[in-house]
């Protein structure tokens, strides 16, 4: 099934390149182009040169991007790295990347390849505004790369360097050049294979897979490393583990989904929670992304999946027809109950530190102060049951101290008070809280749950949206802190937020 329609929405590549203007254009073409009965015009894409060819037309076209290849060298299609590429610019975004701030985006290409094409994407993408360490092994490969760079006249903004022939490392030795230098972000599109011949054929489980529509391309040492994809990934979450934030946001395109889960697996058994996913579609081909982080700052919950439709909010899945990963969203101030979104901030930030729940600021205000950021974390189950307590809380107190707990006819519980009933809610479920009893079983690393704030102030009023981070809760906690929120606004009056005791920062 093509799965264009779930390709990102700003790639280009959505609609298929009208192949009888780019013939007329590139008159080169017409060698690997046919002509059918209805005069359409196609391209055979199981042959290499035709694949070649295109690619060089299409960079040239779309980006005034000149690349030659080696013949033997992994031709790159266009679709699927610029999805990648759109894909960093939504996580910069979230991560303010390109706001305030006067210096060039930092980036690294891990495994840049003969072409050095994400290198020069990103960099013609973003105007020149992101500059690309592009690090490679094979020899050969760095001095094609280096050659397509000067091509193109970019060498202020991408410097090729090789890696260490007997190096083992992946990331270390490189920032060991770069020791006062703080990178954005690191790329990866790994050898999919493990060095075993029989693995460079997909796998057909079933009998009827059919043969690949493209021509395959590429070189063994581009194809194949040991391990596999796997062992290359998990390599690089051991050394972020060591870099920390030396990077701020680490990324990984996936060739297989069995990798893609496991990749997950092995982010979770190394308590690492700040992280995000996505598909990258293209064509009759499926990719995976992993991106992960450690910086406080960066919260990648906020990152759009890529295969966000434009403008519909709805956010599929190939072969699925419902939402996946929507944050929980609501008006919940107008604009006359408010003067700021540092009000609304305030009051949130009071509400949930009465019930001991932990927030901070992530992001202050946007440009135009419209959007806010908080992160909150809660050790226990604290907003369950509320209204139940408030109302326990307005008994007063028994003047006798032996009381004895009953039940009458209708199972509202009773106390018993020298033959004397007054009537007190029931409490069962505060006694025994399942939802706290879970969260006392948690790891010790695990919070009972995460969730990014995002607060915007609309034309009609100041919106929340809530999403899961993280924690044993899942995500229908999210859920119940957002309706605690609702229920507590309507039951109390909104209070003044500019007294100092509502000023306080939350900043870490």
């Amino acid at each position: 099934m093509a799965v264009n329609e779930f390709m990102h929405p700003r790639n280009r590549y959505r609609q298929r390149p009208n192949f009888q203007q780019l013939v007329k254009q590139y008159p080169e073409l017409s060698d690997v182009a046919s002509v059918d009965l209805a005069g359409k015009v196609k391209l055979d894409y199981r042959n290499k040169r035709a694949i070649h060819l295109l690619s060089k037309c299409l960079l040239l076209r779309d980006f005034g991007l000149k690349l030659e290849l080696p013949p033997d060298k992994l031709v790159p299609t266009l679709p699927l790295r610029l999805n990648y590429i759109h894909w960093l610019e939504d996580i910069g975004t979230v991560a303010r990347w390109e706001q305030e701030r006067k210096q060039p985006v930092r980036g690294i290409d891990i495994g840049c390849g003969a072409s050095c094409i994400y290198p020069l994407l990103a960099v013609v993408q973003s105007n020149k505004r992101w500059h690309m360490v592009a690090i490679e092994k094979a020899q050969d490969s760095v001095e094609s790369a280096k050659a397509n760079v000067a091509r193109n006249e970019l060498q202020s903004c991408i410097e090729v360097k090789p890696q260490k022939l007997e190096g083992s490392t992946i990331l270390l030795d490189v920032l060991d050049d770069f020791p006062n230098e703080r990178f954005d972000f690191c790329m990866c599109n790994p050898p999919f294979y493990d060095n075993v011949a029989k693995e460079l054929k997909p796998q057909d489980r079933t009998g009827k897979r059919r043969e690949p529509s493209n021509a395959s391309t590429g070189s063994l040492e581009e194809l194949c490393t040991e391990g596999g994809e796997v062992k290359f990934i998990g390599q690089i979450i051991e050394e972020s583990l060591l870099l920390k934030d030396r990077i701020a946001v680490y990324t990984t395109m996936i060739g297989h989904k069995k990798s893609y889960e496991e990749v997950l697996r092995i982010l979770k058994h190394a308590s690492i929670h700040n992280v995000t996913a996505s598909q990258f579609c293209q064509g009759n081909t499926t990719r995976w992304a992993v991106a992960w982080s450690f910086d406080d700052t960066v919260l990648l919950s906020l990152v759009p999946n890529s295969h966000t439709a434009n403008g519909n909010g709805n956010n599929l899945s190939p072969g699925k027809k419902k939402p996946i990963g929507k944050p929980v969203a609501c008006r919940i101030f107008a604009l006359e109950e408010m003067d700021s979104m540092q009000g609304v901030r305030n009051y949130l930030t009071a509400q949930l530190r009465s019930i001991e729940i932990d927030v901070r600021t992530v992001l202050e205000s946007s440009s135009k102060g419209e959007e806010m950021v908080l992160e909150l974390t809660a050790r226990e189950n604290t907003w369950s049951h509320q209204r139940r307590k408030r109302r326990a809380a307005q008994i007063p107190s028994p003047d006798k101290t032996h009381v004895i707990p009953s039940q009458n006819g209708n199972g509202t519980e009773v106390c018993q008070e020298n033959n004397n009933y007054k009537k007190r809610p029931r409490l069962e479920m505060e006694l025994s809280d399942t939802c706290s009893q879970q969260a006392d079983d948690r790891k010790d690393e695990q919070p009972y749950v995460r969730a990014a704030v995002h607060i915007q102030r609309k034309d009609d009023g100041y919106y929340v949206a809530l999403q899961y981070v993280a924690g044993v809760a899942g995500k229908d906690a999210v859920n119940q802190i957002l309706q605690y929120l609702k229920n507590t606004i309507k039951a109390k009056p909104i209070p003044d937020t500019t007294e100092d005791g509502g000023n306080e920062d939350t900043k870490c």
